[in-house]
């Protein structure tokens, strides 16, 4: 029974450490808790503690999945406990593993290295296992901590939770009164503090003025493609943006499928957006479904004076809520999609001229924002809706990996969010302004562009 209450208190730990809870030093000491649970456990005895831990750790984290699915797919609430509970059993595997791991490695004196590698292996491991969902990795619980969360230029999210985890196991060492590995954790974590510090003093920002409006509509998502609503979306749209362009906007971005009609293919709506392009005198990106050779894009435009200069479809879909996998097994789930087609996904990344462009679930995967950077975008941009996820903490969540990817690459990223939380995010992971959940509003950045190369770069990460 000890061991038990152990494991779930590691996996509470877990949970607290993020939205909406925010308790982000618990992650410092999650993992405490399992390695003690460790001791006289069985390789089985393992893989049954660390499955208890992930269950109660995930439920905290994704307990949103079942309401998405019971108010906007219209199934059953049981079954969508069931369906979640399925979720988050396969997420809980990582934890049963990594504890089996840990009970052949702990005794090492290199598990002061050695146990955080494998955490991070196997977060690499769920970042892209059937197409992936790298969402509430522990490093980014450690986005408050922003001299810390700096090492991710040169590491990325999985260096932020390596960290996490050797102070777990310095944590841990110290305890059981094994000093060395547990300074030698410590003096890492303090050197990365330090290094932090350092890199935000020290590094200028470079580049040319940049002078982006951000446009926050709050369409509830059941109203959000009713037909009746085209119209006033377009007059929300239009008014806010002539808000940012008073105060100075030189480009204006609304969120993802901020047209809730087929761009360019529906021409009363079109010539609307076609008139407020001309009205506005500034380039704008704009969010739509976008449907060529009978397939349906997720896709932001750019468009200037009423012509386009260019756009991104986005390439990395989002199952259930944008295509439904193995639908000869899955298709009564189908409902979830309907509301917004089936989306196909493009194959091809590629800056929207200087703008790296992501829509919405696309920013928990480091390798696109990085490709986007070497391409030559001086800036990011995240579109997304999250209006699916109403008032949870899902959001908070989808804003901590935005501010992440800001730092990876040591540029502004820019969130709208038709829901919210829009965002402005600089280059060192600080939110400069945002809208907060359910409002109305725009934002204006005004600052440099930032053409710094960060060190994953350099290093040949991603």
């Amino acid at each position: 029974m000890k061991r038990v209450i152990l494991a779930c208190l590691s996996g509470l730990f877990y949970s607290l450490s993020f939205p909406s809870f925010n308790l982000w030093p618990f992650i410092f000491i999650f993992a405490v808790p399992l390695l003690f649970a460790t001791e006289d456990s069985s390789v089985k005895e393992c893989l049954g503690l660390g499955l208890l831990a992930g269950l109660v750790a995930w439920a905290g984290n994704l307990y949103w999945v079942a309401y998405i699915m019971n108010i906007y797919g219209f199934i059953p609430l049981p079954l969508c406990a069931l369906i979640l509970l399925l979720l988050i059993s396969y997420l809980a595997l990582y934890f049963g593993f990594f504890l089996i791991s840990c009970k052949f490695l702990i005794k090492s004196p290199f598990s002061i290295i050695t146990i955080p590698g494998v955490w991070i292996f196997l977060e690499i491991i769920k970042s892209y296992a059937f197409t992936g969902f790298p969402w509430s990795l522990a490093g980014y619980a450690l986005v408050p901590f922003n001299a810390i969360i700096q090492n991710a230029e040169w590491g990325g999210i999985y260096a932020l939770s390596g960290l996490a985890l050797m102070g777990n196991v310095a944590l841990y060492k110290a305890l059981r009164k094994d000093y060395v590995p547990a300074i030698l954790g410590i003096v890492v974590i303090a050197c990365c503090i330090g290094w932090g510090v350092w890199r935000m003093d020290s590094l200028k920002l470079e580049g040319t003025n940049l002078k982006v409006g951000v446009c926050q509509a709050n369409i509830p998502q059941d109203q959000k493609w009713r037909r009746d609503m085209v119209s006033p979306t377009i007059d929300i749209y239009k008014r806010l943006s002539r808000e940012a362009v008073s105060q100075g906007a030189e480009i204006i971005v609304w969120p993802e499928t901020a047209c809730n009609f087929y761009l360019f293919q529906e021409w009363s709506p079109t010539e609307r957006i076609i008139d407020i392009s001309k009205d506005m005198n500034v380039p704008m990106l704009v969010g739509s479904p976008a449907l060529e050779n009978d397939k349906v894009f997720n896709r932001v435009w750019m468009l200037d004076k009423g012509l386009i200069r260019g756009y991104y479809d986005k390439t990395h879909l989002v199952p259930f809520g944008e295509y439904l996998p193995l639908p000869w097994l899955l298709g009564f789930l189908g409902k979830l999609t309907q509301e917004v087609s089936d989306f196909s996904n493009a194959d091809k990344l590629q800056p929207i001229e200087d703008i790296g462009a992501l829509v919405c679930f696309e920013n928990v995967f480091p390798e696109l924002a990085r490709r986007l950077t070497v391409k030559g975008a001086t800036w990011l941009l995240t579109v997304s809706n999250d209006a699916w996820f109403l008032d949870w903490s899902t959001s908070e969540q989808h804003l901590k990996t935005a501010t992440i990817r800001a730092i990876e690459n040591r540029r502004y990223l820019i969130m709208p969010v038709n829901h919210g939380i829009s965002a402005v995010i600089d280059p060192f992971g600080r939110i400069v302004s945002s809208l907060g959940l359910m409002k109305e509003g725009s934002l204006l950045l005004k600052s440099k562009s930032f053409y710094i190369e960060p060190f994953s770069v350099k290093l040949g990460y991603w």
